[in-house]
């Protein structure tokens, strides 16, 4: 099979054509070959994964701010499901937006923000800029009174960068 293949290709006018061209000819037909394989790959692979791992981050991006808008809304549905309005829900619930907020100004980013039973918020960070991990906790406890209860902060690779674990809670302010 493979001798039919080789013979073939020797009796081809195409192989004739090849023969008859100059090194130099050849060189820049293969380089001209070589453009056009890899334009098409670029055109048929590389480009539609680009543009669907796109989608796909959009996606997740989507998601991660519907699972927040529902974390920070959870307690008013509880709340209006039973008719009833405890007090823990409602300090948990006025102190989420206030964290999600300061979070979005400050350029941090959420990996899990879940209300405890106690009136506190658990808040998972990946990655984050330490510098703005801090400024954000400092607004926080400025601006709203919410303070952080425990932390647990652990270095990144890429130097500067945080990944956290937090329990805040809003502290009642105090007259000065």
């Amino acid at each position: 099979m493979r001798t039919f293949l080789i013979n073939a290709w020797r009796q081809s006018s195409i192989s004739y054509w090849w023969r008859t061209k100059a090194a130099h000819e050849r060189l820049l037909y293969a380089a001209l070959a070589a453009t056009l394989v890899a334009t098409l790959l670029w055109l048929a692979v590389w480009r539609p994964l680009m543009d669907w791992q796109e989608r796909e981050m959009r996606r997740l991006d989507n998601a991660q701010r519907l699972f927040e808008w529902v974390t920070v809304n959870e307690g008013r549905a509880r709340a209006a499901a039973t008719g009833g309005n405890q007090r823990n829900d409602a300090e948990t619930v006025s102190i989420l937006p206030a964290i999600t907020q300061a979070a979005e100004a400050a350029g941090i980013r959420l990996a899990r923000l879940q209300p405890q039973s106690d009136s506190a918020v658990s808040v998972s960070l990946e990655q984050q800029p330490f510098d703005q991990v801090l400024a954000w906790l400092a607004k926080l406890d400025d601006d709203n009174g919410v303070r952080v209860v425990q932390a647990s902060l652990d270095a990144h690779r890429a130097p500067g960068f945080v990944n956290a674990q937090l329990r805040l809670n809003s502290t009642p302010s105090s007259p000065d």
